[in-house]
């Protein structure tokens, strides 16, 4: 049998040998997915040299959105996402005039200038485009899928009426779906990891004996605070956010807390000490409703802040299932509120009971302690 030093040593030498292989051998490229064609929105599209600014004059210009629609029963839902979209197009004929035909496809690069970067860049990022285009290529299929409906005929139908039937209102359609969807490439990978973290974890705890209950609940706890950690750190240092480092902190030190209890104690000379602890299933129960909680309130947070040009994660992962980028998920968001919400109740109850029957408990074994004791002399 190896040893617990000798296997991190084997595996740090095995990445190591892996990450030098990579740079060496591999030049990672990112995917360049078109989620949405012009040629999907319509059939004889016959692209416009760059220097046609017909399109973006008409989108520059108009201070609000005067239409007609053909009655249906999505014109509500139409007229929200027509709005979108020309508040959308207009923002980035502003920015960059020939967004709709540029000149190169290539993304930059950004140079890697520490060898802790290049390290994992060489490590991670090839896996990550294979991931993120298998991702834009499922997305591109549950796009494809919502086109052949109603909901999306309806909506086609309006926007052609709106914006005039032409190759560049194809294009900005087109190109508005295909950004969105690039947007929900990162969100559906995340998801998937933590669905996989999350029904790993209820596995762990559905398996366990009763009276391990609470310790492996403890453990889940733990463990999904240091995954937290490292997710609000990756995001800190894309972002160069202060505030979501902080969070990776935090949640870093709540996991090690959970997984290694302790107490800090001051000694008589004003010295320090941290002493190791366990934590009762009164302690426990709290632990698991404060997450949850904490939880509940960031995905309903979300859920209140988010529109269609700025979609907050939860609705481009909504977007992602059902293909539909064009129309906010209102209906969706609206029972995963619900849902997280009677999640809450049926924990704070939980949570109550525990804390009560683990008071009654302490109460009664104190009680049985004295009768034993006697009456007092």
């Amino acid at each position: 049998m190896l040893s617990t030093k000798r296997k991190v040593a084997i595996g740090i030498i095995a990445l190591t040998v892996v990450s030098a292989l990579f740079a060496y051998f591999v030049k990672p490229h990112p995917p360049l997915l078109e989620m949405v064609s012009p040629q999907q929105e319509l059939p004889d599209y016959k692209a416009h040299y760059p220097g046609d600014t017909s399109l973006a004059n008409r989108l520059s210009k108009s201070f609000g959105l005067a239409m007609v629609l053909i009655q249906s029963p999505y014109t509500e839902n139409n007229v929200i996402a027509l709005e979108a979209i020309r508040s959308w197009g207009r923002d980035q004929f502003q920015k960059e005039p020939d967004f709709l035909h540029p000149v190169s496809l290539e993304y930059p690069n950004p140079r890697r200038h520490s060898f802790i970067e290049a390290f994992f860049y060489n490590l991670f990022t090839s896996p990550r485009y294979y991931l993120e285009e298998q991702i834009g290529n499922l997305i591109s299929w549950r796009i494809a899928d919502f086109h052949k409906t109603s909901e999306y005929a309806s909506f086609r139908t309006s926007y052609f009426e709106i914006f005039g039937v032409d190759a560049d209102a194809a294009a900005l359609l087109a190109r508005y779906q295909t950004e969105k969807g690039k947007t929900a490439v990162g969100v559906v990978l995340w998801s998937l990891m933590w669905l996989f973290a999350t029904f790993t974890g209820l596995i762990y705890l559905i398996t366990s004996p009763a009276k391990l209950r609470f310790e492996r609940l403890q453990m889940v706890l733990a463990y999904m605070w240091l995954l937290l950690a490292p997710c609000y750190l990756a995001r800190a240092y894309i972002e160069n956010s202060v505030a979501t480092l902080v969070s990776g902190v935090v949640s870093a030190f709540v996991g090690i807390y959970l997984r290694f209890p302790f107490i800090i104690k001051i000694e008589d000379r004003g010295a320090l000490r941290v002493y190791r602890t366990t934590m009762n299933s009164k302690r426990v129960a709290f632990a698991a409703w404060l997450s949850y909680s904490l939880m509940a309130i960031q995905v309903l947070t979300w859920l209140k802040t988010e529109s269609l040009i700025d979609p907050d994660p939860i609705s481009l992962l909504i977007s992602a299932i059902t293909g539909n980028f064009v129309h906010d998920p209102i209906a969706e968001e609206k029972v995963i509120g619900r849902v997280i919400a009677l999640i809450w109740v049926v924990m704070s109850a939980w949570a109550a009971r525990e804390i009560n029957r683990d008071a009654k408990a302490a109460f009664e074994a104190e009680e049985k302690l004295a009768s034993l004791k006697g009456p007092a002399t």
